[in-house]
């Protein structure tokens, strides 16, 4: 990610990123990524660094789009960066993000109030929707709304990277701003994977990827993208 940033050539989205780049916090953005603790991230082509660098950029624009201070920023970016360090399989697993918020104390160095609600975002973004409030409330977070809106903008900026298992249905995410960017993650997963030398074709048996092809290509239809 720090190669693509450094060149700064995005094609059709150069304007979304030079107004990241002169956004408040683009350089806290770009601390938090420079500091990611690679050794305790989850290693595989499905939820490792690559989706994780990618998640903490679609974070920093999510944060930039919900006018976000410093504080709640590197918040949410340091959620974006260990919300999978629980893993362990790519397999759906309800109860991942639990286990990698037991481990963001010692990750982050944060505690009391910040604490609990990095906790309980991470803990609620791999749960299902219906699931979010109650697992929130479960950290008994003393700021409702800033814990919420944390929980829900970490649920974007990873939904956005669904791009990589061409399973992103934006009517799941849960800001406009984020819907809008699309193309976008579309765009940054494929220049993300030339850059590392990886494949842009999820590693799933031929079956599922026939049915994820054809749901991908009946979304592009419905985008006018045939």
């Amino acid at each position: 990610m720090l190669r693509l940033l450094r060149r700064n050539s995005w094609g059709p989205y150069q304007f979304l990123m030079n107004r990241l780049a002169i956004w408040p916090g683009w350089n806290l953005f770009l601390f938090k990524l420079q500091h990611l603790d690679w050794d305790a991230l989850y290693k595989s082509p499905m939820h490792g660094p690559g989706h994780i660098e990618r998640t903490m950029l679609h974070g920093a624009m999510c944060a930039m789009e919900d006018d976000l201070d410093a504080e709640d920023t590197a918040l949410l970016l340091e959620c974006c960066a260990y919300h999978d360090v629980g893993r362990v399989n790519d397999s759906k697993d309800d109860l991942h993000g639990h286990r990698s918020a037991a481990r963001l104390a010692e990750l982050t160095g944060r505690d009391g109030e910040e604490l609990k609600m990095m906790m309980a975002a991470v803990d609620a973004h791999s749960r299902p929707e219906r699931d979010l409030e109650p697992t929130l409330r479960r950290y008994g977070v003393a700021d409702w709304a800033r814990s919420l809106r944390l929980a829900q903008l970490l649920k974007d900026a990873d939904g956005l990277d669904r791009v990589r298992i061409w399973d992103l249905d934006v009517r799941h995410l849960r800001r406009e701003a984020s819907r809008a960017r699309e193309d976008f993650a579309e765009y940054l997963f494929e220049v993300y994977q030339r850059e590392a030398g990886e494949s842009t074709t999820p590693p799933f048996p031929p079956e599922l990827l026939e049915k994820l092809a054809a749901r991908k290509a009946a979304r592009d239809r419905a985008r006018g993208r045939d």
